[in-house]
């Protein structure tokens, strides 16, 4: 079990757990959460306090706080002890070693500016 205390307009960025299917309870506040499956087809909700969405075991997804003014509080299940979390945009842009820049430019179609802008605010 975990809790999340999401500030006002606050985002739980893309991620993924490698080890496990996650269930997400709202307590209070509105969440937008969603994942993105293996075809890249986005499945959304919208979360009022009492509701509850599952990612599936792998999947990149977020959860974003839609209020302005309240922090939204959410308790979030796990199928594993060691469920392991990637942060998509670390996991392409902060590396250890970076990745090549060739790579990212490539990969997303970016400038080698974009990539450095990227990483300076990534902290890679």
């Amino acid at each position: 079990m975990a809790r999340a205390d999401i500030a006002a307009n606050g985002l739980v960025p893309l991620h993924s757990h490698p080890r496990a299917s996650e269930v997400s309870i709202l307590l209070q506040g509105a969440l937008l959460v969603g994942f993105i499956d293996t075809s890249n087809r986005l499945f959304t909700q919208l979360l009022r306090p009492g509701d509850s969405f599952v990612f599936p075991k792998g999947m990149i997804h977020f959860l974003y706080n839609l209020d302005s003014l309240a922090p939204a509080l959410v308790l979030a299940g796990l199928n594993s002890q060691n469920p392991g979390t990637q942060l998509t945009s670390m996991a392409a842009f902060a590396t250890n070693p970076l990745l090549p820049d060739e790579v990212l430019k490539k990969a997303f179609q970016i400038s080698g500016q974009d990539v450095a802008k990227i990483r300076r605010k990534l902290g890679g």
